[in-house]
């Protein structure tokens, strides 16, 4: 198969293996670069077993501990020194590499192509949930946090939030901002 059309786990091959389950005798469950005629159960079969070996090869022999998360790493990196080559830099301004959830289909989105592997490669920077009924009822979390200054505290300080689902109040009155505000910034022109 090309390899612009092969699967990357993304939902359409979920929609193309649902459509070809019902139609057992199709010739698309035929591996033709083979020499025997494969049939549908063929091809499932293969399919768990050959994934049962490589979650037993990845991840041990019991099951019972295999996580998503485990494979679907995310490696925070800076734009600008993430790559740099340098390790000590590379240090400062990276997040260590973190568990996953999420894939890019679902609502917890998280992008990764499974042609090339399971590592995280896009995620949003971003989640927030508004109530239009009270916006200061809103929630939200960044992917690393308000800082972009590698030596603050607020550098990757949102990313285990942001990680495992969780979120931060967003305010949006005065009052409450003014309530709830924990420091303050002040620019000076």
């Amino acid at each position: 198969m090309p390899r612009a059309h092969r699967p990357d786990g993304g939902d359409r091959w979920f929609e193309v293996v649902r459509a070809l389950l019902p139609q057992p005798d199709s010739p698309w469950w035929d591996d033709r670069s083979t020499p025997a005629h494969e049939s549908e159960s063929d091809i499932l079969a293969t399919a768990m077993r050959d994934a049962s070996d490589e979650l037993g090869r990845r991840l041990g022999d019991d099951p019972s501990g295999w996580r998503w998360g485990a494979l679907h790493r995310l490696t925070v990196r800076n734009q600008t020194f993430g790559k740099s080559g340098i390790g000590v830099v590379e240090w400062v301004f990276n997040a260590d590499p973190v568990d996953a959830a999420g894939g890019p289909s679902i609502v917890n989105a998280t992008g990764w192509n499974a042609a090339v592997g399971y590592e995280v490669d896009w995620v949003p920077s971003m989640r927030m949930v508004v109530d239009l009924s009270d916006l200061d009822a809103s929630r939200w979390v960044q992917l690393t946090g308000e800082s972009g200054h590698a030596f603050s505290a607020h550098y990757h300080d949102q990313l285990d939030l942001w990680r495992t689902g969780q979120t931060l109040p967003m305010q949006w009155s005065r009052r409450t901002i003014a309530h709830e505000a924990a420091d303050r910034l002040t620019l000076h022109g």
